[in-house]
C-alpha cells in the first residue's frame, strides 16, 4: 500500500528540483496531474495533493481548465541540481572544489598540477619585481581589452613557431584558461545545445558545461588523439556545436594528437558547422611539438587558447584566446560586459 505522505513529499521534491535547476521556467505549464502520476507511478491524488501544496507554498499557481503553471522569477541558478545526481566522488563541481581545498601538500595528478616547488619561482619574483618597478598606471589602471600588446606580440610569436598564424591583433589575453571557454561558451552556446570532450578529460570543463547547461559527450581519446568513428557517429547523432580537446600533452592522458588524426578530424568536422576550441594548456613542456588544428585549419573554425595556470603560476592569472578577426572583435565585447578590463599586473609579470 502506498505510504501517500511520503509520495506527496517526493512528488513536491521532485517539481522543486526541476524549478531549481530550471528545467521548468517560469510560466511554464507542469505535466497534467494523469501525465505526472504515470510517471511518477502514484495515485492521482497524490499529484493533485502534492500540487495544491506546492500552490500554497506560491511556487506554482493554478489556472482554472487549463492546469498548473510554474510561478516567477526564475530561481536562483544551482548547478548541483542541473543534470543526473552523481555520487559525490564524481561530482565535477565537488571534485572541483576538493581538488582547490585539499592541503598544498598532497599530490594531485589527476588536476594536471606540477609540485610548488617544480614551478618557476625565480622567474615569477623576477617578473614581479619588474612589475613593481612599472609605471604608476600598471600597478593601478585597467588594462585596454586586448590586453598587454608586449605579451600578445610574445604569444604571437610562440604560435608561429607551431605554424599557427595568430596576428597580435587576433589574441585576446583572459583572466584564465578557464575564463577563455566561458567567453567562448557566452558566444557560441545556448542551453541544451551538445559539447564534445574527450573522455577523459579535465574534469573542470564538465562543472563549466554544467554552469551553461549544455549536454557533454565523450569522445575517447586514443594515444593518437580522439577516436575519430566515435568523433563521427558523436556529430551525426547529436550535432554538436563544440568540441573541445587538446593538441599537444593532452590532460590527463599525455597522448599527442597526430597529423593524420588531425586532417581526418577536420574533414569530418568540414560540413557540421562544429567549432574546435583547441586548449594548448601544457604546450611549454613539449620536446617535439605535436600538430596543431588551429595550424592546419588557419583559425578558421578551429580557436586556439592556453594560459600559465599549469606552466608558470596558477596564482598570477593569465590566460589567451587566438581567433578569427570577427571573432575577436565579439570575444572582446563578451571579456569587457563581463569582467571589464584586463589584468595588467599579472601580464605585466608573465610577459
Amino acid at each position: 500500500m502506498e505510504n501517500k505522505q511520503t509520495r506527496i513529499d517526493a512528488v513536491m521534491d521532485a517539481v522543486r528540483t526541476r524549478i531549481a535547476a530550471r528545467a521548468y521556467l517560469p510560466g511554464m505549464r507542469l505535466p497534467s496531474v494523469r501525465a505526472q502520476a504515470k510517471a511518477m507511478r502514484c495515485s492521482v491524488s497524490t499529484i493533485v495533493e502534492a500540487y495544491e501544496r506546492l500552490a500554497a507554498e506560491g511556487l506554482i499557481r493554478a489556472r482554472p481548465g487549463s492546469g498548473f503553471y510554474v510561478s516567477g522569477p526564475a530561481a536562483p541558478l544551482a548547478l548541483a541540481q542541473i543534470g543526473p545526481q552523481l555520487d559525490r566522488e564524481v561530482d565535477p563541481l565537488w571534485v572541483s572544489r576538493q581538488s582547490l581545498e585539499t592541503f598544498a601538500t598532497v599530490l594531485k595528478p589527476g588536476c594536471g598540477w606540477l609540485p610548488a616547488a617544480w614551478m618557476y619561482e625565480a622567474g615569477m619574483r623576477r617578473g614581479l619585481r619588474a612589475a613593481a618597478r612599472a609605471e604608476t598606471s600598471t600597478l593601478v589602471d585597467y588594462g585596454t581589452p586586448l590586453g598587454l600588446p608586449a605579451l600578445r606580440h610574445l604569444l604571437a610569436r610562440r604560435m608561429a613557431a607551431v605554424d599557427i598564424e595568430a596576428p597580435p591583433e587576433q589574441i585576446m589575453l583572459t583572466e584564465s584558461g578557464t575564463q577563455a571557454i566561458d567567453l567562448i561558451c557566452r558566444f557560441l552556446l545556448e542551453p541544451g545545445d551538445t559539447v564534445l570532450v574527450d573522455d577523459p578529460c579535465y574534469f573542470n570543463f564538465h562543472a563549466l558545461l554544467r554552469a551553461h547547461r549544455v549536454k557533454a559527450v565523450g569522445i575517447p581519446y586514443t594515444p593518437n588523439g580522439p577516436d575519430l568513428a566515435a568523433f563521427g557517429a558523436a556529430l551525426d547523432a547529436h550535432s554538436p556545436r563544440l568540441y573541445i580537446t587538446n593538441s599537444g600533452i593532452h590532460n590527463p592522458t599525455g597522448a599527442t594528437l597526430s597529423s593524420v588524426t588531425a586532417h581526418r578530424l577536420l574533414k569530418l568536422a568540414d560540413n557540421s558547422g562544429l567549432v574546435i576550441v583547441e586548449d594548448d594548456i601544457f604546450a611549454d613542456f613539449e620536446t617535439s611539438p605535436a600538430p596543431r588544428l588551429a595550424a592546419f585549419d588557419g583559425l578558421s573554425r578551429v580557436i586556439h587558447i592556453g594560459s600559465f595556470s599549469k606552466t608558470l603560476s596558477a596564482s598570477l592569472r593569465c590566460g589567451y584566446i587566438a581567433a578569427r578577426a570577427d571573432w575577436i572583435s565579439s570575444l572582446t565585447d563578451l571579456k569587457t560586459a563581463t569582467s571589464f578590463g584586463s589584468g595588467r599586473l599579472a601580464a605585466h609579470a608573465g610577459a
